[in-house]
């Protein structure tokens, strides 16, 4: 069995992630980062297939974020999908910081479509389609107070 699109969501809102994580588990490997200092370090270890990043955080931006990212050969290639409550719904599929943007609240199947349009993109696209989606992956770590997710 192949392993499922890797998705790493990133957004400082326990409750929002968490929310995300249950809607995409089914379908895709979820890892969860809260702290945006921590991003960087997680995309590189995690590898995942597509990050789904929130602009408003502290401590670091999320299009400081995305430059990070962007500037590390070795996830430089990571497709960054925005989400974000600042991007208008009438915009709702629009670019911020050069990443392809949509707006919070999201329907799940609005979110879904987008991020297949993402993966669509990556080389290795054909063998992500061959995945079984079936088995949720998803924890919850109670002493961090915000969700794990993972394989």
């Amino acid at each position: 069995m192949m392993r499922r699109p890797r998705i790493l969501i990133v957004d400082d809102e326990p409750g929002v992630v968490r929310l995300l994580a249950l809607m995409l588990t089914k379908r895709y490997e979820i890892l969860v980062e809260v702290d945006a200092t921590q991003v960087l370090e997680a995309t590189v270890k995690f590898k995942p297939h597509l990050v789904l990043l929130d602009l408003v955080m502290p401590k670091i931006p999320g299009q400081e974020v995305a430059q990070q990212i962007r500037g590390d050969s070795r996830v430089c290639d990571t497709p960054i999908l925005i989400l974000s409550a600042i991007v208008l719904k009438r915009d709702a599929r629009t670019e911020v910081a050069g990443c392809p943007a949509i707006a919070k609240p999201i329907r799940v199947s609005e979110l879904v479509v987008a991020i297949e349009e993402q993966l669509e993109k990556r080389a290795d696209f054909d063998a992500l389609t061959l995945q079984d989606r079936s088995t949720p992956t998803f924890h919850f770590d109670a002493a961090r107070s915000d969700p794990h997710c993972g394989g």
